[in-house]
């Protein structure tokens, strides 16, 4: 069973495992492409790293050039 399919939803705070499978890549390559500056840097919140869903989402949206949804109204 995948990581996504053992969550309801998808924390806030994303452990390294759990950043690493929302990314679809492994742990190793999550460590690699943040020594790179590829993918976002984690926090520490004590002894434990974190990342913010919130920023992985952002990351995706960039990297596949999604912004926000242009305004449709009319006149506006």
């Amino acid at each position: 069973m995948t990581a996504r399919a053992a969550l309801p939803d998808w924390p806030a705070r994303l452990s390294e495992e759990l950043a690493a499978a929302y990314l679809g890549v492994s742990a190793s390559t999550l460590r690699a492409g943040v020594a790179s500056g590829r993918y976002p840097r984690p926090l520490r919140d004590g002894k434990r790293i974190l990342w913010a869903r919130r920023q992985l989402d952002a990351y995706v949206d960039a990297q596949f050039g999604l912004g926000a949804p242009a305004n449709t109204w009319d006149g506006l």
